[in-house]
Order: structure tokens, then C-alpha cells, then sequence
């Protein structure tokens, strides 16, 4: 099993570098300029969260509430569209922040607000509409899944992969907020700035809602095809293919 986890890691942290990785860019670069120090370790911890819940147990709520997946990742994507207009329109972030309880709490003397919790709410989001370039090991995982064969090890894979992703993505986040903080240009755009992904993450949400990210993935693997099998032949080779024989 750790023979499994070490290579989703490993998939993760290159899925950087997979086109499916385009559609979720916006996202992370909005989260560069959004309100609130913690705003980017919100979005990441939301994210590695959601992707693990929703690849195990998506199936099982399908089952249970009769919500179809395409509902449920259409009310994530409403939610995009909403922290797009928080971004557009500070104040609202502002209001909405009020009624949501800090996690994890912080001491009443600080008063000031990190931004973590919406940008959790913002990484669960990307953590359902986002759909991976997959391997063989997250393909065995989701293919347990959606027989309600849910162990350790599937959890303990599925996390690994998550955190791998996200390892790059927070460095995207947090390059951006290092250049922003000090190039000066930057810093006297700031609003501006803030307002223009605001409107960027409203347009990718449309995006997201007509299904164009999954029609722009299937264009670029169709054009570039021994591309995408080299960055997804990480996890192909035979003691991987020996351990996820034994998974099964």
C-alpha cells in the first residue's frame, strides 16, 4: 500500500502539468488576490478535502439522495460564481464572512479576518467540478468507489493524490501573492486586480456550467495525446501494477 501512496502523491504533484489542470487556474489565481492572509491554505485545504470525500463517496450520495453528479457539481459551480462576485464586490466577502464560524476558531483579541473559511468553501467547490487527468491508480480507486469497496488503503491513496495536487496549486497561490506584495505595480492595482479575477472567476463558472472544460480537456488530449500518456504513465509500471492487483 505505501508502494500506492507514494506514486499518487508523485501523480498528484505532475498533474501541474496536465491540461486538465487549466480550467482550475483562474481559481487559484483569484485566490492570489483574494482578502485575507489564510484565504490560499483555506482553498487548498477545502480542496484536498472535497476531492477525497466526493471521489469515495460520490457514488454513495448519488445513491442515498437521488442527486444527480452533474446537480451536485452545478451547485459547486454556483458557488464559484457567488466568491466571483465577492471578488468583484469586497464588501459582500465582508457580510458573508459575519455569518460564517471561523475554522479553526481563532482568539477573540484577533478580530481581524483570515479568510480561511471562504476559501475552504471555495477549495470544496474546485474539489468537485475539477476532474483529473487520471492514472491507473486513481482510475482502481474510483473504479472501488462506485462499488462501495472503501478501505484504508483506497482513503490513504485517494488523500495522497489530493495533497499531491495541491502541493503545486498552493505554490501558485502563494506566488502570486508574493509578486503582488512586491512589485509596486501590482500593489497600486490591487483593486483593480481583485475586481478583474472577480469577473474572471463569474466567466469560468459559465465555463464550467456549458461544459467547457471538459470539451477544452478532450480537444487538447486528441491533439496532443503521447503527451498525456507520458504524464499519466508515472503510475504504469509493474510493481504498481502488482500492488493495485492486490488493492483489488
Amino acid at each position: 500500500m505505501i508502494i500506492l501512496i507514494l506514486f499518487a502523491f508523485i501523480a498528484g504533484i505532475v498533474t501541474v502539468l496536465s491540461p486538465c489542470i487549466f480550467p482550475v487556474l483562474p481559481i487559484l489565481l483569484a485566490g492570489s488576490v483574494g482578502q485575507g492572509k489564510r484565504r490560499p491554505s483555506g482553498i487548498i485545504t477545502g480542496f484536498i478535502l472535497s476531492f477525497t470525500f466526493f471521489t469515495l463517496a460520490l457514488s454513495a450520495i448519488v445513491a442515498l439522495t437521488g442527486l444527480s453528479a452533474d446537480a451536485l457539481r452545478g451547485g459547486a459551480i454556483a458557488l464559484i460564481a457567488v466568491f466571483g462576485l465577492f471578488l468583484l464586490i469586497p464588501q459582500w466577502q465582508f457580510y458573508f464572512e459575519k455569518f460564517v464560524p471561523r475554522f479553526p476558531p481563532s482568539p477573540k483579541s484577533n478580530q481581524q479576518k483570515t479568510g480561511f473559511s471562504s476559501g475552504v468553501i471555495v477549495g470544496a467547490s474546485l474539489g468537485l467540478v475539477w476532474t483529473p487527468c487520471v492514472g491507473p491508480i486513481l482510475a482502481s480507486v474510483i473504479t472501488l468507489a462506485a462499488a462501495n469497496k472503501i478501505t484504508i488503503a483506497t482513503l490513504g491513496i485517494t488523500l495522497a493524490y489530493a495533497s499531491g495536487t495541491a502541493l503545486p496549486m498552493f505554490a501558485v497561490m502563494q506566488g502570486g501573492r508574493t509578486l503582488m506584495r512586491k512589485a509596486s505595480w501590482f500593489k497600486s492595482k490591487g483593486v483593480l486586480l481583485q475586481r478583474g479575477f472577480g469577473v474572471l472567476m463569474i466567466l469560468l463558472a459559465i465555463a464550467l456550467g456549458l461544459g467547457f472544460d471538459r470539451k477544452f480537456e478532450a480537444w487538447i488530449l486528441t491533439k496532443a495525446p503521447d503527451y498525456a500518456i507520458k504524464l499519466i504513465s508515472i503510475d504504469d509500471n509493474p510493481r504498481v501494477q502488482s500492488e493495485l492487483e492486490k488493492l483489488r
